[in-house]
C-alpha cells in the first residue's frame, strides 16, 4: 500500500505545482487561487505525515539490515520526521485549514467540491474505474453533510474536527487526482489498479467520527483528563 501513497502524494504535490504555477503566471482563476489557498496546509500536512509511516514501512521490508546505520535507511526515517515539524505541525496546519475556510467564508470549499466533482465527471465514462468513482462520490457527499452540520455548531467543534477534517479533504481529493489520471486514455493497468487500491480505504474520516460523537463538547475534556491523569498523580 505504500507504493499507492507514493503515487498519491506524488499527484498531491504536482497539482499543488500546477495551481502555485498558474498564479504566478496570472493565468489562475478563482477557482484556482481558492483551491491553492485550501490545498497548501492540507498537502503539507498530508505528505509530511505519511512521509515518516511510508518510510518506516519501506526500512521494515528490508528487515534486520534496514536497521543497520550503514545501509543509510535510518537516516532517511530520521530526515522524513521534520517535515511534519519544519513544515509546520500537523495540528497547526490543520487550524490553517480551519483559517482559510472561515476568512473565505467558504469559498474555498466550494473550489474543493466544484473541481472534484468535474473530476469525476471525466472519468465516469471508464467503466472499470466505476468503484473509485462512486467511493470518492460517495465520500464527497459525506464531506458536504459534515460541512453542513459543522456550521450550525460552535467553533470548539470544527476545532476538535480538524486534523480528521484535513485527513479527509487530502485522501477524497488524492483519490480524485488518482482516478483523473487513470482515467487518460494512455493510463496503465498500474494507474487503474492505484487508483481503485486507494479508494477501498476509509476516504471521509470526519464523517465516519462525526457519528460515533467524537467530536460532542464533553470529549474535550475527557481527551484532557486523559492526557493529564499521570501527570496529576506523579
Amino acid at each position: 500500500m505504500f507504493k499507492v501513497e507514493t503515487r498519491a502524494a506524488f499527484l498531491l504535490v504536482m497539482d499543488v505545482c500546477r495551481l502555485l504555477g498558474r498564479e504566478e503566471s496570472g493565468l489562475a482563476s478563482q477557482l484556482d487561487v481558492h483551491l491553492l489557498r485550501l490545498l497548501t496546509p492540507v498537502v503539507k500536512l498530508y505528505t509530511g505525515k505519511q512521509a515518516v509511516a511510508v518510510v518506516s514501512e519501506g526500512l521494515e521490508s528490508f528487515g534486520g539490515q534496514g536497521y543497520i546505520e550503514d545501509t543509510g535507511l535510518p537516516g532517511i526515517l530520521r530526515d522524513a520526521q521534520v517535515l511534519s515539524i519544519w513544515e509546520g505541525t500537523t495540528n497547526v496546519l490543520s487550524l490553517d485549514v480551519l483559517r482559510c475556510v472561515a476568512r473565505s467564508s467558504g469559498m474555498v470549499l466550494h473550489a474543493y467540491f466544484t473541481h472534484i466533482k468535474a473530476l469525476l465527471a471525466g472519468a465516469s465514462g471508464v467503466s472499470s474505474l466505476a468503484p473509485a468513482v462512486k467511493a470518492v462520490g460517495d465520500a464527497l457527499s459525506e464531506l458536504e453533510q459534515f460541512v453542513q452540520i459543522a456550521a450550525s455548531r460552535s467553533p470548539s467543534y470544527l476545532e476538535l474536527a480538524a486534523r480528521d477534517l484535513a485527513y479527509s479533504l487530502a485522501r477524497i481529493y488524492a483519490g480524485a487526482l488518482l482516478i483523473d489520471h487513470a482515467s487518460w486514455k494512455d493510463a496503465s493497468s498500474h494507474d487503474k489498479h492505484a487508483a481503485l487500491r486507494w479508494c477501498e480505504q476509509e476516504l471521509c474520516l470526519v464523517a465516519s467520527k462525526q457519528k460515533r460523537g467524537c467530536y460532542d463538547s464533553s470529549t474535550a475534556s475527557l481527551d484532557a483528563a486523559l492526557v493529564f491523569d499521570q501527570l496529576i498523580q506523579d
